[in-house]
């Protein structure tokens, strides 16, 4: 049992794994809540759509089901990394400007939380594979 255990929870890529929980637990946030950007004034309504907190969940399931799969391919790997750079580096200039506009220090932290995940994304990134040799 113990090893039957092991073997479904055995992964080759675990940062993969913690960047789709990221990018699913992102993606929550800004689904549950429907009014969580506020500025700009003209483009709150397409922000606060869920479609935007979708894509990160569809992201994030896309990230972990490439992370469980035996056949990886790696440009698939380097697309979804680079479109999750993308919508962290989106989502952390969002929070910095709603930081500044509001003046709100909540904001500002979870500006830099992203970032830091963007900086585990370029990480990942600089180790993965890069070609098909």
């Amino acid at each position: 049992m113990k090893q039957k255990l092991k073997q479904l929870l055995h992964t080759a890529h675990p940062q993969h794994e913690i960047l789709a929980l990221a990018m699913v637990g992102i993606g929550l946030i800004l689904i549950c809540n429907d009014f969580y950007f506020f500025w700009p004034p003209f483009a709150v309504g397409v922000l606060n759509d869920d479609l935007v907190g979708g894509i990160f969940i569809a992201i994030g399931v896309w990230l972990f089901s490439w992370a469980i799969n035996n056949k990886n391919s790696i440009s698939t790997n380097r697309n979804l990394l680079v479109i999750t750079a993308g919508l962290l580096a989106f989502e952390a200039t969002a929070e910095f400007c709603h930081g500044y506009v509001s003046g709100r220090p909540h904001m500002f932290m979870a500006g830099f939380l992203e970032v830091i995940v963007l900086l585990f994304v370029f990480s990942i990134i600089g180790k993965t594979k890069k070609h098909n040799y």
